[in-house]
């Protein structure tokens, strides 16, 4: 090989990296650089739970990028297309951050307020994973939360501004009733 034709290989293998180079810097070189899925706001309408000791049937689930006001209305349309009313009764409100701060999901019963039985709910995914304060109305004074693995629980007084080092953002089943 000559001088030259190394010289032309050379600046060749210069181009390609420079190329290759600015290839590399336009593209995520992180997860973090990927956009994140957008913040939840839902409505769950729930039965009375089991006797059985299984989570309340989940009826009807709408979740919005909007807001919960545009969830609400999204079930209510859905369960009324399905024949069935979504007046039912707000249970609680779960909300994504400490001090009750949005997103937000709420949770309705279409067996009436909390009595003693109460309900049991199921947050699914995402909320098991963002929970962090929630509210009980209608009688719903008390719940516990159980963290994902079920294997600790916490029993609060409604309202609850934060849910503590341990169920922070780990919530598997919400167990709320009247007491």
């Amino acid at each position: 090989m000559t001088l030259l034709t190394r010289r032309k290989s050379i600046a060749s293998l210069v181009a390609a990296a420079g190329v290759s180079g600015l290839l590399m810097t336009s593209a995520p070189n992180s997860a973090a650089d990927t956009a994140a899925p957008a913040p939840k706001n839902c409505a769950v309408l729930v039965g009375k739970a089991p006797t059985n000791g299984k989570p309340s049937p989940e009826l009807y689930r709408y979740c919005s990028t909007k807001s919960a006001a545009d969830a609400r209305a999204h079930l209510e349309t859905k369960a009324a297309a399905g024949g069935r009313s979504a007046q039912a009764t707000l249970l609680m409100v779960w909300y994504a951050n400490t001090d009750y701060r949005t997103p937000s999901t709420s949770v309705y019963g279409n067996a009436g307020p909390c009595d003693s039985s109460g309900y049991s709910l199921h947050p699914d995914s995402y909320w098991s994973q963002n929970i962090s304060s929630a509210r009980g109305y209608n009688r719903c004074t008390v719940a516990t939360f159980h963290n994902r693995a079920l294997n600790f629980a916490t029993t609060f007084r409604l309202p609850v501004p934060y849910l503590g080092a341990n169920l922070n953002d780990n919530v598997g089943l919400i167990q709320t009733w009247y007491g």
